[in-house]
């Protein structure tokens, strides 16, 4: 079975709200957004390490959600390779240098050094990420209601009478044995 690994460039989906995709990457590498400048720094970042296609793809699909575009190389591979500030111009607000991961026919701009040890995740399903207050619950007098006893309702208020229907005549018909 085949493994990939993931990493994060710092690159944005075209159109997307930085300040927006950046609460997003915040969110899903569960740091706080005074921090997440060191994660946009264009230095590769492997975000998991030898996982199936399936578990790519979802990578993908979260990091695509927050606005955002990861590489998926095969395990193994050397990182991808990102743009340095000399070789290639700084995007315009809210554009990425990068394209999407699935179109290879582009050059590929010089390799970046990726920091031995560092590595991220992101939370397990199920985990709590907002930590916000919660709304307040909504204020719903139930005081006028009341149940019934046990074994004391009907539902035939909810019976629906249908006219009985005519049987058509079938007195023409026969059995035949072959």
């Amino acid at each position: 079975m085949e493994s990939f690994d993931i990493y994060f460039l710092g690159e944005m989906l075209p159109d997307a709200d930085p300040a927006k995709v950046r609460a997003g990457v915040a969110k899903l590498f569960k740091v706080q957004e005074t921090a997440v400048d060191r994660l946009f720094s264009g230095k590769p970042l492997r975000v998991k390490q030898a996982v199936d296609a399936d578990s790519a793809s979802r990578y993908r699909s979260a990091f695509r959600d927050a606005g955002a575009l990861i590489q998926i190389v095969a395990s193994g591979s050397p990182p991808p390779q990102a743009a340095t500030p000399e070789a290639a111009p700084p995007p315009p607000v809210g554009r990425s240098t990068a394209t999407s991961p699935e179109s290879d026919d582009q050059a590929i701009p010089p390799l970046v050094q990726v920091e031995e040890g560092v590595s991220f995740d992101l939370a397990e399903p199920g985990a709590i990420i907002d930590h916000s207050k919660p709304a307040a619950p909504a204020d719903i007098n139930t005081g006028a209601l009341e149940a019934l006893p046990p074994n004391t309702g009907s539902l035939e208020d909810c019976r629906n009478d249908k006219p009985p229907q005519k049987i058509p005549d079938i007195s023409h018909l026969q059995l035949v044995d072959d």
